[in-house]
């Protein structure tokens, strides 16, 4: 079902809309969790130190996918509100092509560089060494699956479609679970199977959704198109979003490496750290999840020059994100404990990983007063902005944490206990942004109406 958000209440639109993308993330997050669970109850805390200290390097990599994905998602959202749907099968295919090749090549530079990343970016301990060598490489090699689903996600978002995603993330969190317990519980292997099964669920997930893309709606396949002009469009709006997603990756690598620096760090509490952050982003993907739908709100409707719906809909989509953050906030503080125990952690890890769940518990709303903004900014194709908003508050977050630990101020909980400074930097830049109005000379297609309803030549592009 595709969905046309030019027209109705906004607070419906985006809710109804955004609703399948949490429900997708979450589950996304559930998917990214089993592993977790199921390495640290019956592998061991090497195993799961070794895959949880590799997540920031599996972003790096990913970036790229979700910055072109979101350059993708725009040109798609605009054409769609502009009631231009003759170009939007060359803008798919085009995505599609670009994605594909992108992650075929990061395929081959993941599997030259792993040794060389682990250890001057992360600083990984030489005892889960070979470990995390061996579950990256084989990760890896589903990230042209992965380029692929991202972008058909943006796509199918862009056109109004997000329940579709989530039967899709239902059935690869279903098909690596399924794979996790017969390679790890049914077969006895190790950390190998829990890379393999991740990597064949992202191919699953991304042949169905390719198959029901082009079935479900007609104007999208007619054959395969090539189009420079677009390709270098949607690379444009998509860099800024890659750079931030590819910095962010590096900083969280900073975190990963100040934890895995202490003389006294083990297995068991880089285990933590990383079980920590996983249990967090089941807050954090409630609050992507509304960015996301805001961004494809926004840009249908910059496309059809309703400038007054996009204020509106971000006012609305900022209450419903923050009700839901407090929601889930006061539950993981309240069943940190279990949650954390649940992955076979115990002592001073079960203390450190408890510890760094409740404090994010406790300012997660500051996250989603920015990170919320960023949506309407996204869709209205002024991502560079956001862009250096997110990149601000890592800096600030990172140069925060050592300077503490430096001078000994704080220890393990400077890797997250600075945050709120980041995201203090951050507000300050997207609300000044909003509120002078720069975001509204960003549209790339369509006759942008301002407030009062006067129009104007349409855009061919985007503005610095």
């Amino acid at each position: 079902m595709k969905m046309d958000m030019t027209k109705g209440k906004e607070w419906k639109n985006v809710l109804l809309f955004t609703l399948p993308i949490v429900v997708g993330n979450l589950l996304q997050q559930l998917y990214n969790t089993v592993d977790g669970v199921i390495l640290g109850n019956f592998v061991g805390d090497s195993a799961l130190a070794a895959v949880v200290t590799t997540q920031s390097l599996v972003f790096l990599f990913l970036s790229l996918a979700l910055g072109l994905a979101t350059g993708v998602g725009i040109v798609v959202a605009q054409y769609f509100g502009a009631r231009r749907q003759e170009e939007i099968p060359s803008a798919i295919d085009t995505a599609l092509i670009l994605l594909g090749v992108s992650g075929v090549l990061l395929t081959a530079v993941a599997w030259v560089t792993t040794p060389f990343l682990l250890r001057a970016l992360l600083n990984v301990p030489e005892e889960i060494m070979p470990l995390a060598i061996v579950y990256f490489r084989i990760f890896s090699l589903g990230f042209p699956f992965q380029f692929m689903f991202n972008g058909i996600a943006a796509i199918l978002r862009g056109i109004g479609d997000s329940k579709a995603m989530l039967y899709f993330l239902l059935i690869a969190t279903g098909l690596s679970l399924v794979l996790n317990l017969i390679f790890v519980l049914g077969l006895g292997w190790g950390i190998e199977a829990v890379a393999a099964a991740s990597a064949i669920a992202q191919a699953g997930c991304a042949i169905v959704s390719y198959i029901y893309m082009r079935k479900r709606f007609p104007y999208v396949r007619t054959g395969v198109h090539w189009n420079g002009k677009i390709a270098k469009l949607m690379t444009k709006l998509g860099a800024p979003i890659a750079i931030q997603f590819g910095i962010v990756s590096v900083g969280n690598g900073t975190m990963q490496r100040l934890v895995n620096g202490f003389e006294q760090t083990v297995p068991g509490i880089i285990a933590a750290f990383g079980v920590a952050n996983r249990l967090d982003f089941f807050i954090f993907a409630p609050i992507m999840s509304f960015q996301s739908g805001l961004a494809s709100f926004t840009g249908q409707n910059v496309g059809a020059g309703r400038l007054d719906r996009v204020k509106r809909g971000y006012y609305s989509t900022h209450i419903m994100s923050l009700t839901l953050t407090v929601t889930l906030s006061v539950l993981l503080y309240i069943f940190a404990t279990p949650l954390i125990g649940f992955f076979g952690l115990t002592g001073e890890a079960l203390r450190i990983g408890v510890e760094q769940v409740r404090f994010f518990a406790l300012i997660m709303w500051i996250f989603a007063g920015y990170v919320t903004l960023g949506g309407l900014l996204q869709g209205a194709g002024d991502t560079v902005l956001q862009s250096a908003a997110t990149i601000t508050a890592l800096f600030v977050r990172i140069v925060a944490s050592y300077v503490a630990v430096h001078f000994g101020w704080l220890g393990y909980e400077a890797a997250w206990v600075t945050n709120p400074i980041g995201w203090g930097a951050a507000i300050i830049i997207v609300y000044t942004r909003y509120f002078t109005g720069g975001w509204k000379k960003k549209a790339i297609v369509g006759n942008l109406k301002h407030e009062k309803g006067q129009g104007h030549e349409p855009i061919e592009g985007t503005e610095g």
